[in-house]
């Protein structure tokens, strides 16, 4: 039965909470989860981040949930609102019952990455405004350029190298885009393959890749700008698809910036091409 779009009640999540929200994220239509490494409901649970609850009576209309900031940028993981509420009406009031704690977090850019189509009216709506797409490249075969630096060495990560990694991602990407620590940490716990490049002993560049049915995924790589152009990141690549080649992975797929030809460059050298699964990235500044 349709919900009215009066007498909605914001609320924070306590524990109590988390059978409803689980059971809105499965059965509605309008969800849009982004969670990277983690289950929706994981997430919330192991995170203090800015969450906002909609209720209507004692049924649960809506959840608006934002990462913690990183260089004052957040990302909305998480949004749904039940399929019989009044989304604008819903999304709004979440919207606008959010901001206050992300004032206090000091944020000052939240993104979207847009998975399904069901949320763009709202974001215009919500004054949020489209800033690139983020496109897929994939690659199905073996062939390999063969390493360009036989000056590093390239190995498996071990954990005492997180914290270079998380350096090394911070110094090569802008907000919204870096990862944080708690984020590299449990990627290379998930990661089927996981390495580092080291130039003299020093760790200089890193990758994150993870299986998924009969294919592979090269979720992060970067190289520390000081090392860049060196041939670093196609050892790297080089090194990862040949270890993916011999369990007879050949299908793999990466993810990058519209606007990032450098490692687009990278990734056609050895044989990637756009699959035609592009993301569009919605993005607001909040006023100081």
């Amino acid at each position: 039965m349709p919900m009215s779009s009066t007498s909605l009640t914001l609320t924070s999540m306590e524990q109590q909470h988390y059978r409803a929200v689980d059971d809105l994220l499965f059965h509605s239509y309008q969800v849009h989860t982004h969670m990277d490494w983690y289950e929706p409901i994981e997430w919330l649970q192991t995170h203090d981040v800015p969450v906002r609850l909609a209720w209507q009576g004692e049924r649960l209309a809506g959840i608006l949930a934002v990462s913690e900031p990183l260089n004052g940028a957040s990302w909305v993981r998480v949004v749904a609102t039940h399929d019989h509420a009044p989304s604008h009406a819903v999304l709004s009031a979440l919207w606008q019952g959010i901001q206050p704690e992300l004032y206090a977090l000091n944020v000052q850019n939240v993104s979207l990455l847009m998975t399904r189509n069901w949320i763009r009216p709202h974001l215009r709506e919500l004054e949020f405004e489209f800033i690139e797409d983020v496109i897929t490249l994939q690659r199905n075969g073996r062939f390999l350029p063969g390493a360009t630096n036989h000056t590093l060495r390239v190995r498996s990560t071990r954990p005492d190298d997180l914290e270079r990694v998380t350096e090394i991602d911070e110094a090569a990407f802008s907000p919204p885009w870096q990862m944080s620590y708690a984020e590299i940490r449990q990627a290379q716990h998930i990661a089927e393959i996981s390495t580092v490049a080291e130039v003299e002993r020093q760790v200089v560049a890193f990758q994150i890749s993870t299986l998924y049915n009969d294919g592979a995924h090269l979720a992060r790589l970067a190289v520390d700008p000081p090392y860049q152009g060196q041939g670093i990141g196609s050892a790297l690549l080089n090194d990862l698809l040949g270890r993916f080649s011999q369990r007879h992975v050949n299908s793999v797929t990466v993810n990058t910036q519209a606007s990032n030809l450098r490692s687009q460059r990278l990734y056609r050298g050895f044989g990637f091409s756009r699959n035609g699964y592009d993301l569009p990235v919605w993005s607001i500044e909040l006023p100081r």
